[in-house]
């Protein structure tokens, strides 16, 4: 057999209810879907039928590294899919830290999870040795108290992945927690919970081979020299926490670290956040008492209960407005609403959505469900500061334009895509503004997009023209790079003062594949892999009921609300007509011209226009013959 370079070769399999435990080859997955997301998503399409509920037994929670994951120079990201718990379709999270690499160390290039066990277990993974463990002793204990439990049976070197109460109890937007303060949504963590799952413990010293170790050196080299480290500065500006709070901290295996919040018990053990985690608290806890730390401490026990932070600032956004329009009380919740930015308030709150008690219960399936509950009153004041699946409203498309799209066909929040669209424009904003020492100038920007998006017109947000190319482009990239995998943070290379013209490479990840994996790939190769993996995410979803174009929608306020504000450019300010200054302040989305875009954006995918739905020769010519002829006799297929 053909080594597998940037491999181990295996996958296991762990079925809770039977209690077996196999492995199957990567080979035969690799080739095709590479790794992460691709590999994971065959998996699914494979083995989990449309019908099947999130918390059926027969649904598979699919832990899966990349061919980088533990290769010296790269951040050691996993991917988790499976079908999900907020919206019963398939869904996606990925984690960085160090757990993914130890999962590889032990010989296991992936997991996948079936089943449920009779009681509660947690899984051990050391080297060749696999066991299902009793956790009783886990039961009703926090994240952070289990990782410290199972260290202190196993030793302090191996890595935990666990949930915190929330998922035990199948909170809609319940999250992982691995080592290293690593956190993943996307509601699958309640897929654990519902599975008696409470942990995957694992350990390892095997090391995949990479193909062309001499070519690697010199390409982390490259790397290195490319490297600009810009987003860092516009994170820290938008964070209250004082500086000497903030620090760097590395995944294994990254070449260079980002920026975090600390936390200090009074124990002596600190946390690290970063971005939206770190953040989503910090106004309400100044307005309230000035204390800084008792924002990063509700970030704390969102992690401990295992809580998305995002799915939690808006709820606290709308549970304020229900308590000044009298619609919710303090006695009536329970919940001291009279004290939002307090300690009291965050740790009554997360407490009781966490184990389903009394309106926690009612929250616990998410805000747009607890609006319902309550009428119509309490619907009202859901407005733009929410999206329908429940996170905050960012990087929209009142602003980017671009980025309607990726929110209109992606089942859950595509953060890594708006980044693609939204980070340039900020770092090109803040050099507007004054930041020099950013060096994106218009004429930077301009040829970026040229290079990563296809056209100049991907940044003139005067205009519809070509944003459905970039989002193309776009979507293949971050695909690719969900299945090698990538840190978002450090990936693409959009700009570098070590370039001629200031502009990154886009190639680079597909070099590091290449010499990785001893393959003969090309940029345009690996956007080919990252193409055929969108469309097979795309099938998937079709199965389980969207239904093409009609499903794909944005929310009604991007259409009828004027936009007043944004993350990072409060002003909404982007590049307009030859990169002149355009402000979005006060604009809506065009119902029409959004319509437009869409069925560009299918013609370039070469789906259906009319239906959205996908046509038999694009899978064809992707090699998803058995995932066209599925679709066929099913009548999705166009």
């Amino acid at each position: 057999m053909t080594e597998l370079y940037g491999y181990v070769g295996k996958i296991l399999k762990v079925n809770l209810s039977s209690g077996n435990i196999a492995h199957v080859p990567t080979g035969g997955y690799a080739d095709l879907f590479l790794g992460g997301r691709g590999i994971a998503a065959k998996i699914y399409w494979d083995e989990v039928p449309p019908q099947i509920a999130a918390s059926d037994p027969g649904n598979r929670l699919i832990f899966m590294t990349g061919p980088l994951c533990s290769v010296p120079g790269f951040a050691s990201r996993f991917q988790v899919c499976g079908k999900s718990v907020a919206t019963n379709q398939f869904s996606f999270c990925n984690l960085g830290g160090s757990w993914g690499a130890h999962l590889k160390w032990a010989g296991y290039d992936g997991m996948v999870v079936s089943g449920k066990a009779d009681k509660p277990v947690y899984i051990s993974i050391d080297g060749d040795k696999v066991e299902i463990r009793d956790a009783s002793h886990l039961q009703g204990k926090s994240a952070f108290q289990r990782e410290k439990m199972i260290k202190e049976e196993s030793g302090d070197s191996v890595r935990v992945l666990t949930v915190g109460p929330a998922g035990d109890n199948m909170v809609s937007f319940a999250t992982f927690l691995a080592s290293d303060d690593s956190v993943g949504a996307g509601g699958l963590a309640g897929v654990m919970g519902s599975k008696n799952l409470r942990a995957i413990a694992v350990r390892g010293d095997k090391k995949a081979k990479v193909a062309h170790a001499d070519k690697l050196s010199k390409l982390r080299s490259r790397v290195r020299q490319l490297s600009g480290g810009y987003v860092e500065p516009l994170l820290a500006m938008g964070m209250l926490t004082p500086r000497d709070r903030l620090k760097k901290s590395f995944c294994q295996g990254c070449p260079a670290g980002c920026v975090r919040a600390i936390y200090r018990n009074p124990d002596g053990s600190q946390r690290k956040f970063m971005c939206q985690a770190a953040m989503f608290y910090e106004t309400r806890a100044q307005r309230y008492s000035g204390n800084t730390d008792a924002a990063l401490k509700a970030t704390e026990l969102c992690d401990d209960y295992g809580l998305d932070t995002r799915a939690v600032e808006t709820m606290i956004m709308w549970l304020s407005r229900c308590h000044k329009s009298g619609i919710l009380t303090d006695e009536r919740t329970g919940i001291p609403l009279s004290q939002i930015g307090s300690y009291e308030f965050i740790e009554t709150l997360l407490r009781k959505i966490a184990h389903r008690e009394g309106f926690g219960d009612t929250l616990a399936d998410g805000t747009h469900k607890a609006a319902r509950s309550l009428g119509s009153d309490a619907q009202k004041l859901i407005k733009d500061y929410i999206t329908r699946t429940g996170d905050n409203e960012l990087y929209g498309p009142r602003l980017y334009i671009t980025t309607g799209i990726f929110r209109a066909v992606e089942p859950r929040l595509p953060i890594q895509q708006l980044h693609e669209v939204s980070v340039p424009v900020m770092l090109w904003g803040a050099r507007q503004k004054g930041l020099k020492e950013v060096p994106v100038t218009t004429e930077v920007l301009r040829a970026m997009a040229r290079r990563f998006f296809g056209s100049e017109l991907a940044v003139d947000f005067s205009t519809y023209d070509g944003k459905a190319l970039a989002a193309a482009r776009i979507q293949d990239r971050e695909y690719a790079k969900e299945s090698l995998i990538l840190c978002d943070l450090f990936w693409p290379v959009y700009f570098s003062e070590a370039s001629p013209d200031g502009v990154g490479d886009p190639s680079i990840e597909s070099q590091i594949c290449a010499v990785v994996t001893g393959r003969e790939i090309d940029e345009a190769g690996l956007y080919k892999v990252g193409e055929r993996i969108c469309n097979l995410q795309r099938a998937i979803l079709v199965r389980e009921g969207h239904k093409g174009r009609e499903y794909d929608v944005i929310d009604e306020y991007n259409f009828t609300t004027p936009l007043k504000a944004d993350f990072g450019n409060p002003d909404c300010i982007v590049p307009g007509n030859d990169g002149e200054l355009f402000s979005r302040k006060d604009v809506v989305v065009d119902r029409e011209q959004f319509e437009q875009m869409k069925g560009e954006f299918y013609r370039i995918r070469g789906w259906d226009v009319p239906s959205g739905l996908q046509k038999r020769a694009k899978l064809e010519e992707l090699g998803l013959n058995d995932v066209a002829k599925t679709l066929e006799r099913e009548g999705l297929l166009r």
